[in-house]
């Protein structure tokens, strides 16, 4: 069989494959999952042929869009994406390539979809263009795979960064305290006969306090890896708001006393609420934790409880250093710099105010905060009476 470049080739008589050509042709076109064309190079793309597949493709039948009967291509095409198609096309064109490329049209039901698209020029005799010859295929599910790929790879970049940065907060907030108890430690082992029993009461207390946040340090370590890892579910129980408080309230009676800061609390009413024992009590320890550790000497921190309607709320006011606009805005974000150290140097990384807010969310409520430097800090935490998941 004489063989011809870019035509099919077949293994029998040529007459008979020239018989069958036009059969074979069709036949391919009706399976293949795309459509193939031949259109105009005018501003509506006109077709004058179109496969089968036009309708697996864009969802009208090759009849509605040949010779623009019913729609034509162009207006097919998504409206951000057609300067790109021309643009696409006339350079290929321009250096008599073929043009390849990936864009989105509206299908009948108005849903966008993408599709990829090769094809080159038909040139006269004149070298002036007649056609365009080419075929296009649907790849919408490709594009949001692609787009999942990309999120996933986007959320592994900020998960890292993150545990960086959590790092950097836990290693700088452990610090301290436990070189505060190895140096206390070593002095005490060394001159415990010469220290009278002041002397080591005082020690003894200091170390009680260092060892104290360590322990806080790492209850919201524990947390917050629980929160970042889902291992948290909310277990809602009805709670008495003014028991748990005061629960709280009295275990921090001896840090408080040892900044000679007060604590007072403020309601009428036993409160009842649906909510999560656990995430609750870590909201309101680290809110009164925080306001203990910022707040001056011989000053007060008042926490009020009251509730209006089916809202109830809950105010930690310090009289401590305040905080700047600036950080303000990033308080309870991780990804921040705000690094304040408490009014007797106690470290502060932000940690238990970023892991309030993040329970607070998960208990479907809202943390907000209320300061001026140096004039000292309102939180207040706001709850529906009910819980709501």
């Amino acid at each position: 069989m004489k063989k011809k470049e870019n035509l099919l080739e077949l293994d029998m008589p040529e007459t008979k494959a020239g018989s069958m050509l036009p059969e074979l042709v069709a036949n391919l076109m009706r399976n293949l999952p795309g459509m193939a064309y031949r259109c105009k190079n005018d501003e509506f793309w006109t077709m004058i042929f179109l496969s089968e597949g036009c309708f697996s493709v864009t969802g009208f039948l090759a009849s509605e869009l040949l010779q623009n009967a019913s729609v034509s291509y162009n207006d097919l095409i998504y409206e951000e994406d057609r300067d790109y198609v021309r643009l696409c096309v006339e350079e290929a064109i321009n250096s008599r390539t073929r043009f390849q490329m990936e864009y989105r049209i509206v299908g009948r039901d108005g849903d966008i979809r993408w599709v990829w698209e090769q094809g080159n020029a038909i040139y006269s005799v004149d070298n002036t263009v007649m056609f365009l010859d080419g075929y296009i295929a649907e790849i919408t599910s490709r594009k949001q795979i692609e787009e999942e790929i990309k999120q996933v790879a986007k959320s592994m970049v900020e998960i890292n960064a993150t545990k960086d940065k959590f790092f950097s907060l836990i290693a700088h907030d452990l610090q301290n305290p436990v070189y505060a108890i190895l140096s206390l430690s070593e002095f005490l082992a060394a001159n415990i006969q010469n220290l009278s029993p002041a002397d080591l009461t005082s020690f003894a207390t200091q170390i009680q306090l260092s060892a104290k946040g360590i322990y806080t340090l790492l209850e919201n370590l524990l947390d917050w890896t629980k929160s970042q890892t889902g291992k948290i579910k909310v277990q809602i129980e009805y709670l008495s708001l003014p028991k748990l408080v005061s629960f709280l309230i009295d275990q921090f009676q001896t840090s408080a006393k040892e900044k000679h800061v007060s604590l007072e609390f403020i309601v009428t009413d036993d409160i009842m609420v649906e909510s999560d024992s656990h995430l609750l009590t870590s909201v309101i320890r680290n809110l009164i934790s925080n306001a203990i550790k910022y707040s001056h000497p011989n000053t007060v921190v008042s926490i009020y409880l009251f509730q209006q309607q089916d809202t109830v709320y809950l105010e930690v006011t310090d009289k401590g250093i305040g905080i700047s606009k600036r950080n303000l805005r990033k308080i309870f974000s991780l990804d921040n710099d705000v690094r304040m150290p408490g009014t007797k140097k106690e470290p502060g990384s932000g940690l238990g105010l970023i892991l309030a807010k993040d329970f607070a969310d998960k208990l479907g409520a809202q943390l907000s905060v209320n300061s001026k430097l140096n004039k000292g800090s309102i939180f207040t935490l706001i709850m529906p009476e009910k819980y709501s998941s």
